[in-house]
């Protein structure tokens, strides 16, 4: 299993950043998570459009599906000149029901509404969903390969018990943590704070940890300090790079 970080960014991206969006692969599936603002255009640089078996949308917000818009054009007009021919399977919530109508465009996507505990196959990984803490519905995703590897990612998530077990064992993590201490001013706020995040793979027993979801003025060694309280292997996703799990 391997994963590629195309935008690790929100609400907005940094100068020549991109929002949520992270390659999955594994043998000849390719699983696209999320697929925020640039993420199209950095998934190019490692993959044809039509190697995407399909796309698991953790949440409708647009730093996590901005990019669908233009995915919806691309494979409209590919289709359009012979190119492509199938339909693509697009896992996601159906609300907010307005950006769930937006997805529904020429028949070119296959649209799966996610529901708690959902568990599916694509192309032989094994996938499993869970609701978590947002002010939309949102979900985390665990993805297993053949060989047992399992790689867990939060989407957009607050405090709440759930994660720590969805995870639990997992080889990798990639948990949201943009916010830092000091940012969260009330438990409302709908994000883990890097020290937060360090305790969800800590209590886990993750075996490796990734932040993600950033604020682009920060400074990268902040949210480590606060993370690896917690979690002293702590690391901080980085754009265009792939780990192998």
């Amino acid at each position: 299993m391997r994963l590629t970080v195309l935008g690790r960014y929100g609400p907005f991206p940094a100068a020549d950043g991109a929002c949520s969006g992270y390659l999955v692969e594994v043998d000849d599936t390719c699983i696209l998570l999320d697929c925020g603002n640039g993420v199209i255009s950095r998934l190019l640089t490692y993959k044809r459009l039509q190697d995407i078996d399909a796309v698991i949308l953790t949440h409708l917000h647009s730093d996590h599906v901005s990019d669908m818009m233009v995915l919806r054009y691309a494979i409209d007009i590919l289709k359009k000149r012979g190119q492509w021919n199938r339909l693509i399977k697009v896992y996601s919530p159906s609300s907010p029901a307005s950006v769930w109508q937006d997805l529904q465009f020429n028949n070119v996507f296959e649209l799966c509404d996610i529901k708690p505990g959902m568990e599916t196959d694509i192309g032989g990984v094994k996938i499993s969903l869970s609701p978590m803490v947002h002010p939309v519905p949102s979900f985390a995703v665990k993805l297993e390969d053949s060989a047992g590897h399992k790689l867990v990612y939060s989407g957009d998530t607050s405090q709440g018990d759930d994660l720590v077990g969805f995870a639990k064992g997992c080889d990798m993590l990639l948990c949201d943590g943009g916010l830092l201490t000091s940012e969260k001013t009330s438990p409302n706020v709908p994000h883990l704070t890097a020290v937060e995040a360090g305790m969800v793979a800590a209590y886990a027993d993750a075996k490796a940890f990734l932040l993600t979801h950033l604020w682009f003025e920060h400074d990268e060694e902040l949210y480590l300090k606060e993370a690896r309280q917690h979690y002293p292997a702590a690391e901080v996703a980085r754009e265009r790079y792939t780990y192998n799990i």
